[in-house]
């Protein structure tokens, strides 16, 4: 009987508390609609983070923790754009030689390379490589097959295409055996790469053609002295590895004393790492504005309660008068002010559910929703909650009756 008049107690607690907001509906819905952007950057951040942290970790596993790229242009050059390859041929043979290296991939790329099939046309970036560029980045095909050394050798006119320029330039249709213009040069597609997504800040991993080196090379830009990146897996010590190239290239290009490397080199390890600062600078910039908005939200919703108490003091006596204790009065505000940041919270996850894809397309940056995320969001929700409304709430819980019912 005791349990079942305390919920009937509650019942009437919460429908007089929706009552009194449906009241002040327009303050409420101003409240948590400022509550629901915060929250709502708040699951950005959970989000684009473990995302991020997601695909840093299947590239690192896509690359191998024992490989190394080597790029044709220095840092310096590549800070202001330059994109001047120093990196020749014959420096490929040379790195091989370096000890330790059993698996090495020649690399010429062409941006921007114009590609047609029928009445659709698409820009893309252009990938010459050797026959173990798919084995050697572990990249599995949706459809079709990888082109041969006789390919090679001869410089076919052959190609695979990445995901997203089968959805571009065939949609639904089937590509294999089709011909499409890459540049000049009708090329028959042989297959189709499974989808990987993401780009952090690069062209888009599935935007791409891969062709034999020797095709790129001598039959749509013409260049047969330079590479634009050779990439090796060692089965040595990598840091030492790196350092044996970086000597064996600085003596092939003539580099003496500190003359500045104009080359690059880059292990899967430093994928890890640039992850981790980008991850720190999303956190940075939207977790200042997720607390911007949450404190500018919880001091409207402070300002709101206090206006409200001194336009229901006389209520606030009357309740007093007829037998409602401080606490009741306390908790009555105080569950007011969690019930609109609660509602605040649920609206900003709902919201970061239905923008996600739209961020993700906007910025190439991975989303993944959690658990995490959602208690996370509700945490904080409730956090403003307490306290934005405690304070108000204490000063509503000391009104005296009688003064409130003269006043």
């Amino acid at each position: 009987m005791a349990l079942f008049q305390k919920i009937s107690q509650l019942k009437e607690f919460v429908e007089e508390v929706i009552r009194i907001l449906y009241y002040y509906r327009g303050r409420a819905v101003f409240s948590f609609s400022g509550i629901a952007l915060g929250i709502l950057s708040i699951c950005i951040i959970v989000t684009t983070i473990d995302g991020a942290n997601k695909k840093a970790q299947e590239i690192f596993e896509m690359l191998g923790p024992d490989s190394i790229m080597i790029f044709g242009v220095g840092e310096k050059q590549r800070a202001a754009r330059i994109r001047t390859s120093t990196l020749k041929v014959e420096d490929a043979d040379l790195i091989a030689r370096v000890e330790g290296i059993y698996d090495l991939m020649r690399v010429y790329s062409a941006r921007n390379v114009m590609m047609r099939y029928r009445d659709r046309n698409w820009q893309t970036l252009v990938i010459g490589s050797t026959t173990n560029y798919f084995d050697s980045l572990a990249w599995k095909f949706q459809t079709g097959v990888t082109y041969t050394a006789e390919d090679y050798a001869n410089a076919g006119a052959v190609c695979v295409i990445g995901a997203r320029v089968y959805d571009e330039l065939f949609k639904d249709e089937d590509p294999l055996g089709k011909t499409i213009l890459v540049g000049k040069l009708p090329t028959r597609v042989i297959g189709v790469l499974e989808e990987r997504g993401g780009s952090f800040g690069g062209p888009h991993v599935d935007d791409r053609i891969i062709m034999p080196l020797t095709t790129v090379t001598s039959r749509i830009v013409n260049e047969k002295r330079y590479l634009s990146l050779v990439r090796v897996k060692t089965n040595r010590d990598l840091d030492r590895t790196i350092e044996d190239i970086r000597i064996t290239l600085r003596q092939s290009h003539g580099l003496q004393g500190s003359l500045d490397d104009d080359f690059t080199l880059r292990s899967s390890k430093d994928i890890l790492a640039f992850v981790t600062v980008i991850s720190g600078s999303l956190l940075l910039f939207l977790g200042t504005a997720a607390v911007v908005a949450l404190v500018v939200s919880g001091f409207v919703l402070a300002n709101l309660f206090y206006l409200n108490i001194q336009e229901r003091k006389k209520d606030i006596g009357i309740r007093r008068a007829y037998g409602a204790t401080r606490k009741g009065i306390l908790l009555s505000f105080l569950f007011e002010s969690v019930l609109i940041t609660f509602i605040g919270g649920v609206a900003g996850i709902l919201l970061s559910v239905v923008l996600g894809s739209t961020f993700e397309n906007l910025f190439d940056i991975p989303m993944m929703f959690s658990l995490k995320v959602v208690v996370f969001a509700l945490f904080f929700s409730f956090l403003t909650g307490v306290l934005s409304g405690l304070k108000p709430a204490l000063t509503a819980s000391r009104i005296e009756p009688i003064e409130a019912i003269r006043g």
